[in-house]
């Protein structure tokens, strides 16, 4: 009688991960969202970082991964600055507008970085990737308009505006860094990655912070910051996770479920119901990255 070789081990499909992982980060928005309305936005996104970046030291060094060197910080220097100012934008908004909104703006940041990677390695840009722009303005100009401005959105018009250029610019330093990741994965490995973009823009932003510092309070606010680094540092690690397993061009439309859960968390937890102009808007940003990929 031959011994029967056990049944392989099940692992959880990639698409899954990514998905989960996507769903992660948007509830990560959710608590900044929550919390932007207690402290300061450089307040907030400094504790958002220096809370990620303890847990990912002490993931790191659970793990006995080595410690990034001085190349590797110089190198993700400019990254942390656009990540810090990028984060101080996406939380910016997140206070004026709703959840769904921001991140349906959000989406333009794969538009640019299609146009962006090739400029920034001397390529030129093809039809698509122009297109791909138009489409996505026309996206950004649908979701901003659509729901009407001042009273008719039941926000005031400057507060509106503000949240609406701030999400923006906030995706076009995400989209810059994106690039700049780009250039960096061969050299850098996951667990160093998901640490200097928490500690670097943590250091960057320590003294602004402190100069808006207001004492928040503790028994509510802990909680809700260890929440948000729990969330953050988990959803970077499953995406990483899903992308070292799966192929990317199959695994990118993970990307666009983050309205899904948005639309979600924004109902459940913040009363908001996303405007037909939103919906609108977003169909043709999303349309924008599908055309700018391929």
């Amino acid at each position: 009688m031959t011994q029967q070789d056990p049944p392989p081990r099940r692992s959880f499909p990639p698409l899954l991960l990514a998905v989960l992982g996507i769903g992660l980060l948007v509830g990560m928005d959710g608590v900044a969202k929550a919390l932007g309305a207690q402290m300061p936005t450089l307040q907030l996104a400094f504790l958002r970082f220096l809370v990620t970046a303890v847990l990912a030291a002490i993931l790191h060094l659970a793990l006995g991964a080595p410690l990034p060197g001085r190349a590797a910080l110089r190198a993700n220097l400019p990254r942390g600055l656009l990540l810090a100012g990028s984060t101080l934008g996406f939380f910016f908004a997140l206070v004026r507008l709703p959840l769904a909104e921001v991140l349906a703006l959000s989406f333009l940041a794969p538009v640019l970085v299609g146009l962006l990677s090739p400029a920034m390695l001397g390529e030129r840009p093809g039809r698509a990737a122009w297109g791909a722009l138009g489409l996505g303005f026309a996206g950004v100009v649908v979701c901003a308009a659509g729901q009407g401005f001042g009273e008719a959105s039941g926000q005031p018009l400057p507060q509106r505006l503000a949240g609406i250029g701030a999400v923006l610019a906030s995706a076009f330093a995400y989209a810059v860094s994106i690039v700049l990741l780009r250039q960096r994965a061969r050299h850098d490995g996951v667990l160093a990655v998901v640490l200097l973009q928490s500690a670097v823009p943590a250091v960057l932003l320590l003294l602004p912070a402190a100069a808006t510092w207001q004492a928040p309070d503790t028994a509510a606010v802990l909680p809700a910051l260890l929440g948000l680094g729990v969330l953050g540092v988990a959803g970077h690690l499953a995406l990483a996770q899903a992308f070292a397993r799966g192929e990317a061009s199959r695994l990118v439309v993970s990307e666009y479920t983050g309205l899904a859960w948005a639309m979600a968390i924004g109902f459940l937890f913040f009363a908001e119901i996303p405007a037909p102009a939103t919906l609108a808007g977003a169909a043709l940003i999303l349309a924008a990255c599908l055309l700018v990929r391929h």
